[in-house]
């Protein structure tokens, strides 16, 4: 490990001495890995009839004209083929978060998928029931909806790399000029026109014309061809309506009853107990809540963010803590929730309640990958490469073992006892982690409320692998899509 990460850095140094748009190739595994920038991608067909505003979206998505210098869309880092995240597999082996248009810039997260965002409530804001804050888009939820989403990846520039008008910091506001002036002039431009006006470039300032940008492409993020619900899930007795078009295996059926039993998956990764999602959704499950926790994730120390510190070169996108850097997640968040909570006062993570929240995506298309070889990478840092690793990690993060293999549960703040080794490096962030104690669902009490869901599931092998089965029958495209109707 530790030779494969001097290897990365020394390559993004190098990176950054060449000209834009050269690909810097090394051999990892037998196989070329791209460390920036990344291919454009091809403009996926359509699989439904869009409306003009969501191929509007569709096509700007994937214009690769929009960075600067040009070579980057937003689709760049967000394929269909992987269910919207990172494309390219060796990346995501090594690192996840995915290199910018900019030779040696990477992003501190990985591309977390828009699949099923659209139903993200606005937020975040806090559910008195559920205990949880609630809603708001990206990882750390900076932005209140889909729409803001889209302003952020062009004039982020460990991304598409525009120069922004207004602040520089992408959380903080400010548009691309450059872009809105390349919008005026591209080959979709006449159905720019024909969904916001003939006149729109005379009409609306190009701030305007940037947020009717992000409108648009969160109108096709939006679409029966992103939300299709066309899952074999979907196709099953278990769907909403339920059909006969698929019947779940053995092992399909045993995970899908510890997925919403033992397994506990279901605390966050199900919208069955939010009514508000369930009604924009007509009672299909989005499996997810879109709530934050922290369920202990370690840090991926295989980041290129921790070495991208050269503020002379990347004065708006260098990490100033180099490995010291610690993600906060909502505890980073600069932009107040709707109701203006304020989630850090001077700097990240100086609000302890919000340290660590992260927030949960949904589990619809977690395994779809083009091939069965290509690698994913999960969790908001792209630390695990597998649902294998991610179901174990849930299963047993408070689990030490001895020389002889034998097991104990351990509190994640005391560490194991002497002669006991953690089965996973310690969490990046150790407040507010769920079930720190290690407490099995067998154990957990109105008292310690959801305490079991993480770190001690008290699962075997074989119910891990049938975990893994069941999550695989969430991807889209076994059926033609069965959107929500409007």
């Amino acid at each position: 490990m530790k030779k494969r990460r001097v290897i990365c850095v020394a390559l993004i140094g190098l990176a950054s001495a060449l000209v834009v748009g050269t690909l810097l190739l090394y051999d990892h595994a037998q196989a070329d890995v791209l460390v920036g920038p990344l291919p454009a991608p091809r403009l996926a067909r359509d699989i439904i009839q869009l409306t003009p505003v969501e191929k509007l979206g569709k096509l700007m998505l994937y214009d690769s004209t929009l960075s600067n210098p040009p070579g980057y869309a937003c689709a760049t880092c967000h394929v269909a083929e992987t269910g919207f995240t990172g494309p390219n597999s060796q990346i995501n082996a090594f690192s996840g978060p995915q290199p910018g248009i900019v030779p040696g810039r990477f992003s501190n997260r990985k591309p977390q998928s828009y699949l099923y965002a659209a139903f993200s409530p606005e937020g975040p804001y806090y559910d008195p029931g559920l205990r949880t804050w609630l809603g708001g888009n990206f990882w750390d939820g900076r932005v209140p909806d889909l729409a803001a989403q889209g302003f952020q990846p062009p004039i982020n520039q460990n991304e598409m790399a525009n120069t922004p008008e207004g602040p520089y910091t992408p959380a903080s506001g400010g548009y691309s000029p450059l872009l809105v002036q390349k919008l005026a002039n591209r080959p979709y431009t006449p159905l720019f026109k024909q969904v916001y006006g003939q006149d729109a470039f005379q009409k609306y300032t190009p701030k305007q014309i940037y947020e009717l940008f992000g409108e648009a492409l969160a109108a096709y993020q939006s679409s029966g061809e992103v939300c299709a619900f066309s899952s074999k899930y979907d196709a099953s007795k278990y769907g909403t309506p339920p059909k006969n078009l698929y019947t779940l295996s053995a092992s399909e059926e045993r995970g899908r009853q510890l997925y919403f039993g033992q397994g506990q998956c279901f605390q966050c990764h199900s919208s069955a107990a939010v009514p508000a999602i369930q009604a924009i959704t007509q009672g299909k499950d989005t499996f997810t809540m879109y709530c934050y926790a922290n369920i202990g994730v370690p840090k991926n120390i295989e980041n290129p963010y921790y070495q991208q510190t050269d503020q002379e070169s990347n004065p708006h996108g260098y990490n100033p803590l180099g490995t010291k850097y610690v993600d906060y997640g909502l505890g980073s968040n600069p932009n107040p929730a709707p109701d203006g909570t304020r989630f850090y006062k001077s700097v990240p993570g100086d609000i302890p309640q919000f340290r660590g929240l992260f927030k949960a995506p949904s589990l619809r298309g977690t395994d779809k990958r083009p091939s069965p070889d290509f690698v994913k990478a999960y969790m908001h840092n792209g630390v695990f490469k597998s649902l294998k690793d991610v179901v174990h990690f849930y299963n047993k993060r408070n689990i030490a073992v001895d020389p002889g293999g034998k097991e104990i549960a351990f509190d994640l703040r005391k560490g194991p006892p002497s002669g006991y080794t953690p089965l996973f490096p310690p969490p990046e962030v150790l407040d507010n982690v769920q079930n720190v104690t290690g407490v099995p669902p067998s154990q957990a009490t109105s008292a310690t409320e959801s305490n079991g869901q993480v770190g001690n599931l008290q699962l075997n092998s074989q119910q891990e692998a049938d975990l893994v089965d069941f999550q695989k029958i969430l991807s889209d495209g076994y059926t033609k899509p069965n959107p929500v109707s409007p």
